[in-house]
């Protein structure tokens, strides 16, 4: 089981997480791309702390709200939002290619994407798809049983479905808000233990019933202080041993 988690959302003198203590247990990193954090020296900085630790680089687009750290629903024309998804993600990739690397999946941010995975209609989940093949991006990561996963699979573009370690669940393809009390897990022990049962297929729900969940890969959010000690506590749980990605 992989171990993925969002980066350098640091911007100017505004400090966010522990990039440095939390790459070196990753196997993928999603990168933000200067709309709810990041700045281009974060971004030149944490791709260059990817390459050195051989971690796989994934974009992190969001909605353009550094207000709100990307985790507002905006309403924006399909047509405006999926440009501002294509500039974040070719942005990224100039950057990493400037350093020799390449980005090799697509994983939305916070609100946006919620709204690609519990989207009504298939537009905004399909205009995601379209970014990902103009771009040559070879993955699209989000949450199983979602819109994002259905438009994947019909466009043939490989989707790799997420689980959370640090955050509480509504069903398996739905976590409990934030607003809600004990929507994100307070210990690196309760996600370590979270992690070995997403690992094993399984989740408790915030109704307290156990359902089955099928991922290939676990997030851990880089924006928590104690980031480096849930990171260190999971990827124990996991079996103390980085997955390398296969595309490397």
């Amino acid at each position: 089981m992989q171990l993925n988690a969002d980066l350098g959302e640091s911007w100017y003198h505004h400090r966010v997480g522990n990039d440095e203590a939390l790459m070196p247990y990753l196997d993928a990193c999603n990168i933000a791309c200067g709309l709810h954090g990041g700045d281009a020296l974060t971004m030149q900085k944490t791709i260059a702390l990817a390459l050195e630790h051989d971690v796989s680089i994934g974009a992190h687009p969001s909605y353009p709200d550094r207000e709100n750290f990307g985790r507002r629903r905006m309403q924006m024309d399909l047509p405006r939002l999926e440009a501002l998804i294509l500039y974040q993600v070719a942005a990224l990739q100039g950057m990493v290619a400037a350093q020799g690397g390449t980005v090799k999946h697509l994983k939305l941010h916070g609100a946006l994407y919620h709204a690609a995975a519990t989207a009504k209609e298939a537009a905004l989940p399909e205009a995601v798809v379209r970014v990902a093949r103009q771009t040559g991006l070879q993955q699209i990561y989000g949450p199983p049983g979602s819109a994002l996963a259905r438009a994947c699979e019909l466009a043939g573009v490989t989707f790799v479905p997420e689980g959370f370690a640090d955050r509480r669940y509504v069903t398996p393809s739905q976590l409990v808000n934030r607003t809600q009390p004990g929507a994100v897990l307070a210990t690196a022990n309760e996600c370590a233990r979270q992690a070995m049962s997403l690992a094993a297929g399984r989740v408790t729900l915030e109704s307290g019933e156990q359902a089955s969940i099928a991922i290939q890969t676990i997030c851990l959010h880089g924006d928590h202080r104690d980031v480096a000690a849930r990171a260190n506590a999971v990827r124990n749980a996991l079996g103390g041993k980085k997955d390398r990605p296969t595309d490397q």
